[in-house]
């Protein structure tokens, strides 16, 4: 018994003196956790909410939240982690900028507040912070990518009060935006994400390469709406081919011959089969130069 308690607090030291990288994606109905051994999954899990504490991806019960995180990082063996956090879709917003007069301008940020009328965004931008980053090609654009500043500093508060480090935190389309990049087709044109949920579905579009837009959709359950809205998005695009994710493996199995056809093009299976594929793209990040 003495042996076991000196051998709990042996790893709990050691967890503290070295603590782990874990990666974790936040939403209003879970929490997934990934934590990596080398290149393999040591641990994932996604674990439920209660009800309430966040809601269209904004903490409710900072305090309760922050406990709740905090305690299952402990359980799991990871107290004191440092976390690199994917925030909610619904907590952030994205468009592409196309800069006028062919040229980056000399303030971007300026520019972007300035004509925030002309961008149909969920909420100004009076206080959001703002993220710019420049795309390929002609003429001259931008990803930008917008969180509401309180929202942002909720997030951090809940990190805080679970007792972790808060190493970085993303927005979820960008995260799936990077991991998918090395799995893109080298084919000119316009690709397609696909991630089918049981609430809702996301397609987010791709032309050569780079963002261009996306659209949400009805749920995987809903297969005759969903095979209508494809439908609709494909008289307006023309997809060359996609990456499809869905919630499991079996879902992902028997909808891939269904989806190929509503879209009318090559589609396949995100190569990650396991764990959160934002997370991925938090892993991305960390492997570039």
């Amino acid at each position: 018994m003495v042996l076991s308690g000196f051998q709990d607090q042996l790893a709990t030291l050691t967890s503290r003196l070295f603590p782990r990288r874990v990666y974790v994606q936040l939403a209003d109905q879970a929490l997934s956790l990934m934590v990596l051994a080398g290149a393999q999954i040591e641990c994932f899990e996604r674990v439920p909410l209660p009800e309430g504490l966040c809601v269209n991806g904004e903490p409710k019960a900072t305090e309760a939240l922050g406990d709740f995180l905090g305690d299952l990082l402990v359980e799991r063996g990871y107290p004191g982690a440092r976390v690199k956090a994917v925030l909610p879709r619904a907590a952030t917003a994205w468009r592409v900028i196309e800069w006028p007069d062919a040229a980056w301008p000399d303030q971007p940020e300026l520019v972007v507040r300035q004509q925030q009328d002309e961008l149909d965004l969920p909420w100004s931008l009076q206080d959001a912070d703002l993220w710019l980053e420049p795309l390929t090609g002609t003429p001259p654009r931008s990803l930008l990518v917008a969180v509401q500043r309180d929202v942002l500093e909720a997030w951090i508060a809940v990190c805080i009060q679970a007792d972790v480090a808060l190493d970085g935190i993303e927005a979820e389309p960008l995260c799936l935006w990077r991991a998918v990049k090395p799995q893109l087709q080298p084919c000119e044109g316009l690709q397609v994400l696909l991630q089918l949920e049981a609430d809702r579905s996301w397609l987010l579009a791709l032309d050569q390469g780079q963002p261009l837009g996306e659209w949400c959709l009805p749920p995987a359950t809903d297969q005759a709406d969903l095979a209508k809205a494809l439908g609709r998005w494909r008289q307006r695009f023309t997809p060359r081919a996609g990456i499809l994710l869905a919630a499991d493996a079996h879902s992902l199995e028997s909808l891939l011959p269904l989806v190929r056809s509503w879209l009318g093009c090559p589609l396949r299976g995100f190569a990650h089969s396991d764990g959160e594929p934002s997370l991925w793209g938090l892993v991305e990040a960390e492997l570039q130069p």
